[in-house]
Parts: structure tokens; C-alpha cells; sequence
């Protein structure tokens, strides 16, 4: 990763599926990530949210074809509980290494507040 390109901050907007079962990533997104490892097929790593909390989470993709990447459910799924996200809620991936935490990325969770703006839950 390191020097490799500038990494950009990801957001998504979350479906039924991203906050029951797994985050589906936008395939854009496999440039962000980690990379992976010989013939693997799942990558993971560490994320932290805006209270300094620890998340380990785990994209995978499919062999062959269209790698549809998924975040899975295990530690996407703690995130989803800890913070209460709802379907339409935000999720934004900003990249922030931390080699001493072995995270990438800082994560925040937001939702629509009543004059419509995007408030940090």
C-alpha cells in the first residue's frame, strides 16, 4: 500500500442487505483496500470509528469473473449493532494508517438529521 496511490475516502449509502447480512462494496473500492495475498480470495483488516473503538473487518471476493467484493458479516455486522445503522444511513471510509492499531482506514456512520443534513452517529 504504501506509495503505491493516494488513497481516497469511500462512502455508501447502506441497502437492507448492508446493515442485515454484509456491506456490498462497489468494486471500485478493491483499489482502496488491502491488497491480496497470493490466490486468496479475502483480505483483512482494522478499522477505527470516531471514538477510537476497533473493528476487524474482512472483504472478500468471488474466483473468476465479476469479483463482487462483500464486506462479511462477523465484524461488519458488530459495527452495524455497536452504532444501530439503519437502512439509508452513510458509511464513510476515510484511509488513516495506523501501524501501532493495525488499522487503514478511520470509519464514521452517519444519518440524515430532520433539515436533512448528514449528522456523525
Amino acid at each position: 500500500m504504501a506509495g503505491a496511490h493516494e488513497l481516497h475516502e469511500l462512502e455508501k449509502k447502506l441497502t437492507k442487505t448492508d446493515v442485515g447480512h454484509k456491506l456490498v462494496v462497489p468494486g471500485g473500492w478493491l483499489n482502496e483496500m488491502p491488497p491480496f495475498e497470493g490466490s486468496s480470495l479475502e483480505v483483512q483488516f482494522g478499522v477505527l470509528d470516531d471514538k477510537g473503538f476497533h473493528f476487524l473487518l474482512c472483504c472478500s471476493i468471488r474466483n473468476g469473473g465479476y469479483q463482487k467484493p462483500v464486506l462479511q458479516a462477523e465484524g461488519w455486522l458488530k459495527f452495524v449493532k455497536y452504532k444501530g445503522l439503519k437502512v439509508g444511513d452513510k458509511i464513510i471510509f476515510r484511509p488513516q494508517v495506523d501501524h501501532f492499531r493495525e488499522t487503514i482506514f478511520q470509519v464514521r456512520a452517519q444519518r440524515q438529521n430532520i433539515d436533512g443534513h448528514w449528522v456523525d452517529i
